[in-house]
């Protein structure tokens, strides 16, 4: 992204804001690698600090990891950045999907970089994508992340690409080592928060989010592209040509007519999940992993329905043993209102890198 784009982009932001009367915002970099475009970024954090009157306004990325070195962090923690680690597993995993272009693995530069991402935020978060080739090693990756002393796990689905059922029967094999991992630790009150359990879990003891509780597409949240496009999510932006999901753009503002029927679209009732048990609990809503699977937003992702009846029996499975036993972290985790407040106190809270 071009430094003007990035500034209007800012105003517009900024603009929109006080018109809806937002009192908090939270700008999330998405690329590619953002750490590539440093003082880029650290010049749109700047503008927001400057320029903003609102009383909230919080900075997040996602990075491959590679980037953080000492000075980097010294950046991002001026501007109080959150980040995420994204990888791909376990060393083999991450050697194999993501080498240098010299053919190298990467592993060995994240084995020396995590450590200061993690003594800087012990609250920051590793996350992985599973695709049909990583399947088989999925819990090997989960043990070594938290080996490496992350507490955040998030485990997502490629949902592009091609899973077929022997795929699908792998992963729900790794799931159920995994989710004996899991309930181990919550029994031992050394507790991982792992999303494809937490979330499935919490859709049992909770009640179902409303619509304004999600990710709103389009509505709750928007994505800018480099060229100043507006895109219901960073999902749809990718090459920046899906311009039938475009919502506006910088200079002209959004197409309200545009960016109302694609939330609409996603919102409404799918026909697939009309008598399923698990509606309600599922993620089928996500209007962009549905899109990410099968292009359309409206219809439930074939490939989301069969992970949720995957993984649903294997957390509702954890849920009940947990709850027979009285597990107190259980308890505390998924039944007191208070508990993400408490629990980020515990773990401590970004500190900023102290200057000399």
């Amino acid at each position: 992204m071009r430094q003007e784009i990035a500034e209007k982009a800012v105003e517009f932001v900024l603009r929109e804001a006080q018109i809806k009367q937002i009192e908090s915002l939270n700008i999330m970099f998405f690329g590619g690698e953002p750490l590539l475009c440093m003082d880029l970024l650290c010049t749109i954090c700047q503008l927001f600090e400057t320029k903003s009157s609102i009383s909230s306004v919080s900075y997040s990325l996602s990075t491959n990891g590679i980037l953080l070195n000492p000075a980097n962090i010294e950046k991002l923690s001026k501007h109080r950045v959150y980040v995420s680690l994204s990888l791909d597993g376990a060393p083999d995993v991450q050697d194999q999907q993501r080498p240098f272009s010299d053919g190298r693995g990467s592993s060995e530069v994240l084995t020396q970089n995590i450590p200061r991402l993690l003594e800087w935020n012990p609250c920051a978060d590793s996350r992985f994508v599973v695709t049909p080739a990583t399947a088989g090693g999925v819990s090997n990756s989960v043990f070594w992340i938290a080996s490496q002393g992350f507490k955040y796990i998030t485990m997502a689905l490629d949902y592009s690409a091609h899973w077929n059922m022997a795929d699908l029967a792998v992963l729900k094999n790794q799931l159920k080592i995994i989710g004996k991992w899991y309930e181990q630790k919550l029994i031992d009150n050394k507790p991982i928060y792992l999303n494809c359990f937490d979330e499935r879990i919490s859709s049992r003891t909770k009640p179902p989010l409303g619509c304004f509780e999600r990710c709103s597409v389009g509505i709750g949240q928007y994505s800018i592209a480099p060229s100043g496009r507006i895109y219901p999510c960073v999902q749809f932006v990718g090459d920046d040509s899906a311009h039938d999901y475009v919502i506006g753009d910088i200079h002209n503002g959004f197409d309200e007519r545009k960016r109302s029927r694609i939330f609409e679209l996603g919102e409404q009732e799918k026909p697939e999940c009309s008598g399923c048990q698990l509606a309600g609990r599922c993620s089928s809503w996500c209007a962009c992993s549905n899109w990410s699977s099968s292009g359309q937003i409206d219809r439930a992702s074939p490939i989301v329905c069969e992970f949720e009846r995957i993984i649903m029996p294997i957390a509702d499975k954890i849920g009940n043993k947990l709850w027979k036993k009285r597990s107190r972290p259980f308890i505390h985790r998924f039944y007191n209102p208070a508990f993400p407040v408490l629990d980020f106190a515990e773990q401590l809270i970004v500190e900023e890198v102290p200057h000399d």
